[in-house]
């Protein structure tokens, strides 16, 4: 008798703890709204004026464009990296680059095993969980960090971007929606190879350009004093066929998810975001972020401004846009909350939730951002940091130890170094920039002895 209660005790335990993870699986009270639906589309190297919703006159972009009309356009959208793999370990993280150790393309994440990654989060929430396409952090998979049906593709160098891979990436995301669970919320993530190079598509897309180019040549929007990055030419006019057929290709890709998820009933409760890796790659001839300096690879506006749209029926409201700096690491406390999961600080120290920006377009009390890109890229850019207080921004060139000053209200251009004739305030966030630095364990210099040298030699300042 004795064993036969303690059998029953054990059971109703079981029911009350299964039901109790139930319960905080999705933190909403009993009888209300479900959890959202999660689209996240990545492009790789679109800049920030690579959309027609952006400005760009030669580019067509309608699908995405109708998507900021339907949701919120960010102005002062920011990736945490110059290229590629830093920015997506940051967005899976929370972390900043040189937190999670993933400061170059191709880059491994220094402790993987050691965090908790935002699709993991949303599985343990009651998500399922799906990925598609360009992963590129290091030796790390999307299995290992919480993706239970994946499709990463990884094509030779010199295939990267034929116009199959975006048509497939494109039905691995079809194929993912039809076997969906219908009781359970999902988040797809899906990563595109376009518009990076090589610039290939299909022939009569960029027959299209071709033919747009003759009739309507588009002009440099300047301004003039960008022409060149050190010792490369910077693109000023964005003019090339192949890559404008890559942004219709990746523009169509997405109308035809997006079409797939309203066709399901599912698209009143699904959270759609786009953004990109990094800027466009404005040093090597692909195309132009002007009026933005530069392009991937560099700390300047080119680098790691990037367009990024959010819609959410019936929680943004339509046609908004915002001005308020964010940054990629706020998307895992961003997507939990909307999610009603709870916050996981310890593990998105970095990020911050833009959930009340969404909904009533509170700013977050957060007034800096940082980068710190310790390499040499191909694109020209050497070893740098940076940051963003307010309007201004800092640059720091490691090697040469020399900072430049923006006010990027007035300069968005960052044509006019204001550092000679603000010393007190370059003295100030050179001091705030070397205590983030130091707040990061077994941050990388290319010079190793950099933090150590300019500690000392600010502390000797008065």
């Amino acid at each position: 008798m004795i064993n036969r209660n303690i059998r029953l005790l054990i059971l109703a335990l079981s029911i009350l703890i299964a039901l109790n993870s139930v319960i905080a699986a999705d933190k909403r009270t009993a009888g209300t709204e479900r959890a959202p639906n999660i689209v996240f589309f990545l492009a790789d190297d679109m800049g920030w004026t690579d959309l027609g919703c952006y400005g760009s006159t030669f580019y067509e972009s309608p699908n995405i464009d109708q998507l900021a009309r339907d949701g919120m356009r960010f102005t002062d959208a920011y990736t945490a990296g110059t290229v590629c793999s830093p920015t997506r370990a940051s967005i899976i993280t929370g972390q900043t680059t040189p937190r999670h150790g993933c400061t170059n393309w191709g880059g491994d994440l220094s402790e993987p095993e050691k965090h908790f990654s935002m699709a993991k989060a949303l599985r343990e929430g009651g998500y399922q969980t799906f990925f598609t396409g360009k992963w590129h952090i290091g030796a790390t998979t999307p299995k290992q960090e919480g993706f239970d049906t994946f499709e990463e593709l990884l094509p030779p160098l010199n295939l990267k971007n034929d116009p199959k891979k975006t048509r497939q990436i494109t039905g691995h995301t079809l194929a993912f929606l039809e076997q969906l669970d219908p009781e359970k919320p999902f988040f797809a993530y899906v990563n595109y190879h376009a518009v990076h190079t090589a610039m290939r598509e299909r022939a009569d897309l960029v027959a299209k350009y071709k033919a747009k180019l003759l009739s309507e040549p588009p002009k440099s929007r300047g301004p003039q004093g960008l022409e060149r990055e050190r010792d490369r030419s910077n693109k000023q006019v964005q003019d090339v066929p192949e890559f404008a057929a890559m942004v219709e290709g990746l523009d169509t890709s997405v109308r035809e998810i997006l079409n797939a998820v309203s066709t399901r009933g599912l698209d009143e409760n699904t959270i759609v975001i786009f953004s990109s890796d990094n800027g466009g790659l404005s040093t090597k001839g692909c195309t132009s972020n002007l009026p933005l300096r530069a392009g991937k690879g560099w700390a300047y506006e080119g680098g790691i401004r990037v367009p990024l749209i959010v819609k959410w029926p019936g929680k943004v409201k339509k046609g908004q846009v915002s001005d308020v700096p964010v940054i990629s690491m706020d998307f895992y406390p961003t997507l939990l909350e909307a999610a009603g999961l709870a916050l996981r600080p310890k593990e998105h120290v970095d990020g911050i939730s833009l959930l009340q920006l969404l909904k009533d377009g509170t700013a977050p009390e957060r007034d800096t951002l940082y980068w710190h890109y310790p390499h040499y890229h191909g694109a020209g850019c050497i070893p740098v940091g940076a940051l963003r207080e307010g309007q201004y921004k800092l640059v720091h060139w490691f090697g040469e130890d020399r900072y430049e000053l923006y006010d990027l209200s007035s300069d968005i251009s960052e044509l006019h170094d204001i550092s000679k004739k603000e010393p007190e305030r370059v003295e100030r966030l050179a001091k705030k920039l070397i205590t983030w630095q130091h707040g990061i364990p077994n941050i990388k210099f290319d010079n190793p002895n950099l933090l150590e040298k300019k500690s000392t030699s600010r502390k000797g300042k008065k």
